[in-house]
Order: structure tokens, then sequence, then C-alpha cells
């Protein structure tokens, strides 16, 4: 996962048994996990830990009812207790459901984002932080 953080790792079908095998392993959640703590990292500065805590929440909140086990606790009040809680969740999953859980969920927080701020602004800020799919451009590169 070295270009794509955000993108979890894909699932490869098991030729022998017709069934789909994690390419995680064990830790997947780990895995799952980097892509929202860099995330998060980048975006409190810039729109505040109450808003990565409610675009979070909210977005989570969409994606809970067909998962009982992707926990929403309005009590958590920062990004920490947030993304712990998800990685709690994620390593409690099936790793595959578990992939597709935060591809879905990183999708609808995008999406939320979008309509907070507008699609360009969320493009241009998911570019800077290394977010966005490609990897974080120096300074020098911006500037040109």
């Amino acid at each position: 996962m070295d270009k794509d953080e955000n993108r979890a790792q894909p699932v490869a079908a098991d030729t022998t048994s017709g069934r789909k095998t994690d390419i995680a392993g064990p830790g997947h959640a780990q895995a799952l996990i980097r892509p929202w703590l860099r995330l998060g990292r980048q975006l409190v500065p810039l729109i505040g830990e109450g808003g990565f805590v409610a675009l979070f929440t909210r977005s989570a909140r969409l994606l809970a009812p067909p998962r009982p086990w992707l926990s929403v606790d309005l009590a958590r009040r920062t990004s920490t207790l947030l993304l712990t809680a998800l990685e709690n969740d994620l390593a409690g999953a099936d790793p595959a459901e578990a992939a597709a859980t935060h591809e879905e969920l990183m999708g609808t927080f995008v999406r939320q984002l979008g309509a907070l701020i507008g699609p360009t602004l969320t493009a241009r800020l998911l570019a800077e932080t290394g977010a966005g799919g490609a990897p974080q451009k120096n300074q020098e590169e911006h500037k040109q």
C-alpha cells in the first residue's frame, strides 16, 4: 500500500476453493487504519477536531445499520478515540468485510467533506494531504 493508503488492500480469489482470501493477513486492521490516522493528522488542523469528528461520525452512522459490529458512539469526541474504536471494530470483523467497510467509509467521508466544502476544494485538500490516491507532493512542486 505504498501509493494509495486510503484504499484497502485487494482481496484475491482463491482458485482452489473459489472463495476469497484476505491478502492483508491477520493484521488487516492495522493496514486499514493507517490512512485514517494520516487523514486525521492532516485534516484536524484544517477543519478542526469537531469538524473531523462530526464528518466521521456521520459517515459511520450512515454505514452502521447493516453492520452491527461497526460502533458509533456519540460520546467519542476526539479523532483519537474514534479511530481507536474503528481499529478495534475492523480487527474484530471478517477481513474481507472490514476491507469493504473501510472502502465505503472512506468514500462516504470524502463525499461528506465534498458536500461541506465543495468537490474542487475537497480534491485539492486530499491531494495536498496525500489522501487522494497520489503521493504527497513536496512544497517545491506545489509552488509551480
